[in-house]
């Protein structure tokens, strides 16, 4: 019988198979008498590098009759076809990752290198020019440095930032970072500070130490205020007059940077009549160019002498004013119950402090005597109390009454927030 020979159909083939399997063979083998035939040569590989594949066919023959017709009628169509794997090297140090699928991988390249087979290099383009510098490229490959420098007379704007950049990338190269910047470095060689101030270089810029009472970017602003010497202590001065004349000496002003002062004051001379009290002496100096100024004050104290102090009569009361004493001491005798003052006293005698520190009238009870004594020669009336404290609020209200009726009222009048029993001052004999 006539045999023919087939060959397996074209298609996408999902299973390889280097050896016949028979369990693939077709159940009309053996009554179409089929057998196989020689393998042919292999093809090209798809891929000359990066992991491709081979094929090749073989043909099957049979009995030249209709049922055994087509190559299926022999063996399933795959078993007409082989594939192998083929160049799977990679370049410059890559290897070949397998991954799921129909002979499917791909090459993992070194650092500095891509492509499908890794023969492409990485490498980086031209830094691009740095102002007030320049650079030295040692390599534009991967991993090449180009290092900065600058021209004399310049330093680098950021002395913390590399002056070094790397050459990387996976697939297109570039420069690490970005290119330092230049900067003047002698920016004290134009003296930018002034008034004797010291100037430190930075990079494109400067900084001035201002010397004191200086003060600014380049240390031209006069922060200094007018200096004062000789300002006269405050002074108190007792006297035995109303007034007094006082005399000082003026204090003197001056600036250290050399600016003009004008002073003012509030007393024309340095002498002036005081009458007593406390006076305050003011002089004060402005600096035109900068407006600071500076004071000199100092008080003057105007007072009469001071006078000893009244001891209460035995068996009787002193009460004195306790407010504005430095200028005014004024001072009443009063007796306890069963006791009045001598023969001829008078209750409206007031006791006075003078401005010679003696006290008006001189003469002064010593004690108060026991009522009925003098019968021929009676003490004006006098209120009576029977007893005495410092805090005896009817000898205050007493001592208040009297003071308001006298020729000395004025010391109330002048001073009603302190003319009161709690200001008064009490001592009992």
């Amino acid at each position: 019988m006539t045999q023919c020979t087939y060959y397996a159909s074209i298609a996408i083939i999902t299973v390889c198979m280097c050896s016949v399997v028979t369990a693939d063979l077709a159940s009309t083998w053996k009554s179409c008498n089929c057998y196989w035939g020689t393998w042919e040569a292999w093809s090209t590989c798809t891929k000359s590098c990066g992991g491709g594949y081979q094929k090749r066919m073989r043909k099957v023959g049979a009995d030249d009759v209709p049922e055994c017709g087509v190559f299926e009628n022999c063996a399933s169509n795959d078993m007409g076809w082989d594939y192998q794997a083929c160049n799977r090297q990679c370049s410059h140090g890559g290897t070949f990752q397998s991954s799921s699928g129909f002979f499917s991988g791909f090459c993992s390249c070194a650092a500095g290198f891509h492509g499908p087979c890794c023969e492409e290099e990485v490498t980086c383009g031209s830094p691009g020019p740095i102002s007030h510098g320049s650079y030295i490229v040692k390599s534009y490959k991967y991993n090449g440095k180009v290092e900065y420098n600058c021209n004399p007379g310049y330093t680098f704007r950021d002395p913390s930032k590399s002056t070094v950049r790397t050459c990387t990338g996976s697939y297109s190269g570039y420069w690490t970072g970005n290119a330092p910047e230049c900067a003047y470095a002698l920016s004290c060689n134009s003296y930018p500070c002034k008034n004797g101030a010291t100037c430190t270089n930075l990079p494109g810029d400067y900084k001035c130490m201002c010397r004191h009472n200086w003060s600014g970017r380049n240390c031209d602003i006069d922060i200094q205020p007018p200096v004062v010497t000789g300002c006269p202590k405050h002074k108190t001065t007792n006297v035995t007059s109303m007034t007094s004349n006082q005399t000082w000496t003026e204090p003197v002003f001056k600036d250290p940077h050399g600016f003009n002062v004008t002073v003012s004051k509030n007393y024309p001379l340095s002498s002036y009549e005081f009458p007593w009290g406390v006076h305050t002496v003011q002089y004060t100096a402005v600096k035109p160019s900068n407006g600071l100024s500076a004071e000199c004050t100092f008080v003057i104290t105007v007072k009469p002498n001071p006078c000893p102090t009244l001891n209460p009569p035995e068996h009787g009361i002193v009460v004195c004013n306790g407010w504005h004493t430095d200028y005014a001491k004024i001072c009443h005798v009063y007796c306890l119950n069963g006791f009045t003052l001598h023969p001829g006293s008078k209750r409206s005698i007031i006791y006075v402090c003078l401005a010679t520190g003696e006290w008006s009238p001189q003469s002064y009870p010593f004690n108060c005597i026991k009522t009925g004594v003098f019968a021929n020669d009676v003490a004006e009336s006098l209120p009576a109390f029977t007893s005495c404290s410092v805090s005896d609020n009817a000898v205050a209200k007493q001592y208040i009454h009297d003071l308001k009726q006298s020729v000395f009222h004025s010391l109330c009048d002048g001073f009603t927030a302190e003319c009161n029993e709690r200001k008064t001052k009490i001592r009992c004999g």
